[in-house]
C-alpha cells in the first residue's frame, strides 16, 4: 500500500486565492467615490451636512448603551487599535513580519499604504474641520471627519485579508471592523458619518494599492514558492 503525499499548492492556485486586480480597482474605486460623496457632503456645511439626522439619531442609540464595564472595555480597544500606542504597533509589528518573511514587495505595500492612510485622513480633517460630539469618554484631537483612527485600522485589517488570501481571516477582519466602528461611536470620538468615511478611505487605499502592486506582490510569492518545490 503507497501513500500519497499532498501535492503542493501550485503557483496558479495561489494566485486564485488573491482578490483580483480587476475586482481590487472596481471596489476600491467606488470606495473612493462613498468617501468623495461623504466629504463634499460635510466640506460645505460641516455642522448640518444632509445625514446629520442619522449621526445624531445614532449618538443617541449608542450613548445610552454605556456603563462602567463596557467603558473600560471600549477604552482598552481605543488603545490597543490606534493612538499613539496602537498606531505604532499596528505599523511596525506588520513590516517586521513581513520583513522577516523576506517578502519585500509586500513590505513596500504595507508601509506606503499605512503612510498613506494616515495622511488623506488627516488632511481631509482640516480641509473639512467639523466639530466632534461633545460627550467623549477618550482623549480626542482636531477634527472628527473622516475618522483617522479607522482609516488606518481599516487599511490595517484589509491588508491582513488581502496578504493572508483566507477566507476565515475576511470572515474575522469584518467583524472586528464592524465593532470598530461601534468603538468609534460609543466612546462619542466621532460621528457614525465619520466612521463611514474612515471605513471608505482606508478601504479603497488598501485595495488600490494592491491593484497597483498585486503582479509584484504574487510574483515574488511565486518565485518563493518554486523554489521551495524543486
Amino acid at each position: 500500500m503507497t501513500t500519497t503525499l499532498p501535492t503542493p499548492p501550485t503557483a496558479a492556485l495561489q494566485a486564485e486565492r488573491h482578490l483580483t486586480r480587476r475586482r481590487a480597482t472596481v471596489w476600491g474605486t467606488a470606495a473612493f467615490a462613498l468617501f468623495l460623496a461623504l466629504f463634499f457632503s460635510v466640506v460645505r456645511t460641516p455642522d448640518t451636512p444632509w445625514f446629520v439626522a442619522l449621526d445624531r439619531w445614532w449618538h443617541d442609540v449608542v450613548v445610552a448603551l454605556r456603563s462602567p464595564g463596557l467603558n473600560a472595555f471600549e477604552i482598552a480597544v481605543d488603545i490597543a487599535t490606534g493612538g499613539p500606542i496602537g498606531g505604532t504597533v499596528l505599523l511596525i509589528v506588520p513590516v517586521v513580519v513581513l520583513l522577516i518573511l523576506r517578502r519585500w514587495w509586500s513590505v513596500l505595500y504595507y508601509a506606503i499604504g499605512a503612510l498613506l492612510a494616515g495622511t488623506l485622513s488627516q488632511v481631509a480633517k482640516r480641509l473639512v474641520a467639523r466639530e466632534r460630539p461633545t460627550d467623549p469618554l477618550w482623549h480626542v484631537d482636531f477634527g472628527s471627519f473622516p475618522s483617522g483612527h479607522l482609516t488606518g485600522f481599516t487599511f490595517f485589517v484589509l491588508a491582513v485579508c488581502i496578504l493572508a488570501a483566507r477566507r476565515w481571516v475576511t470572515i474575522v477582519g469584518g467583524i472586528v471592523l464592524a465593532h470598530e466602528v461601534f468603538n468609534r461611536t460609543y466612546l462619542a470620538a466621532h460621528w457614525l458619518s465619520d466612521t463611514v468615511a474612515g471605513l471608505a478611505l482606508g478601504t479603497s487605499v488598501a485595495l488600490l494599492l494592491w491593484a497597483a502592486l498585486r503582479p509584484l506582490i504574487l510574483r515574488q510569492q511565486q518565485r518563493r514558492l518554486a523554489a521551495r518545490t524543486r
